[in-house]
């Protein structure tokens, strides 16, 4: 993971066709300029991308579907969608689909809280 700070709050930027850059993990900080010395109140990000953001698969994003499209982007790094599939075809009949649908649920649920903290913050 890297993490990269910013004079400013930042939230999403459309990085191609088809991914997104999310900046997940905002932290305040405190800045210094090199050449000054003088210090700034500043916001850091951690992602896997050098800029400390989180690149996910995403295209067709409108201001309609964005929120929809993060969502399953970041549920994208962790289960394929084929593995979304089979999860949910599982469903619950034996106690180890179970757990694993849990496990989904679980994912699913903090992919939104991230998603929709991210697209609530002022810049």
């Amino acid at each position: 993971m890297k993490t990269a700070s910013y004079n400013e709050r930042k939230k999403f930027e459309i990085y191609d066709g088809s991914h997104a850059l999310l900046y997940l993990n905002e932290q305040a900080t405190e800045l210094t300029n090199e050449e000054t010395g003088e210090k700034a109140e500043g916001y850091s990000y951690t992602g896997d991308m050098p800029d400390g953001s989180t690149i996910i698969e995403a295209s067709g994003i409108t201001d309609e579907n964005r929120r929809d499209k993060f969502i399953s982007g970041l549920i994208g790094k962790t289960y394929s969608i084929d593995a979304q599939i089979a999860l949910l075809a599982n469903g619950t009949d034996t106690p180890e689909h179970a757990a694993e649908l849990e496990q989904f649920y679980n994912l699913r649920s903090e992919c939104k809280r991230t998603v929709d903290e991210l697209l609530g913050r002022q810049l």
